[in-house]
């Protein structure tokens, strides 16, 4: 699914617009082995997209790091991973936000909160993960009062070599022909 960005409003024909920018969300139901579905499938997207091997795979298992930590710390019924590339960047957020959280999320979540500590090594592997000699970055973790949680960051993201560049000046066809940007 290709997204409009509303941050960067250039014209179409500008050489500094992004050639990539696609949004890629999927939801998973709390279960056993649902963190490996999420990694193959994170692994799966950024495949297609055409970014080397090595990097999609160090993305993957980051990704699936981050659904074990809301898997073992959130409550809702199902969650949600996101993956957000563009030209140079892929940020991936995993949550259980938005989703129905159990009648008693927010006194089991104050009582099983996670220790400061637990969150701090997530925080510290997410950071020590390389990606493709890039450090992830922008690693973020929040606890809600009603026991959702979220888990953010962000990786430069390669472009294959085999991908042709489009021109900078082509045509926007996902729009349609009276659009002019």
């Amino acid at each position: 699914m290709v997204k409009g960005t509303a941050a960067a409003r250039l014209p179409l024909s500008d050489p500094r617009r992004s050639t990539l920018d696609v949004c890629w969300t999927f939801s998973l139901a709390r279960a056993d082995g649902s963190d490996a579905l999420a990694e193959r499938m994170t692994h799966a997207a950024l495949t297609t997209i055409g970014t080397h091997d090595v990097p999609c795979a160090q993305i993957a298992e980051a990704t699936a790091l981050a659904c074990r930590y809301v898997l073992d710390y959130g409550y809702a019924r199902r969650y949600r991973v996101t993956l957000g590339m563009d030209d140079t960047r892929c940020t991936v957020s995993v949550t259980d936000y938005g989703y129905d959280q159990p009648p008693d999320a927010p006194a089991t979540a104050a009582l099983h909160a996670p220790p400061s500590h637990v969150t701090a090594e997530l925080c510290h592997e997410l950071s020590g993960h390389a990606v493709d000699g890039s450090r992830l970055d922008g690693v973020q973790v929040h606890h809600a009062l009603d026991g959702a949680v979220l888990v953010r960051f962000r990786t430069p993201l390669p472009r294959s070599t085999d991908s042709p560049e489009p021109h900078p000046a082509a045509p926007d066809t996902s729009r349609s022909p009276s659009a002019r940007g």
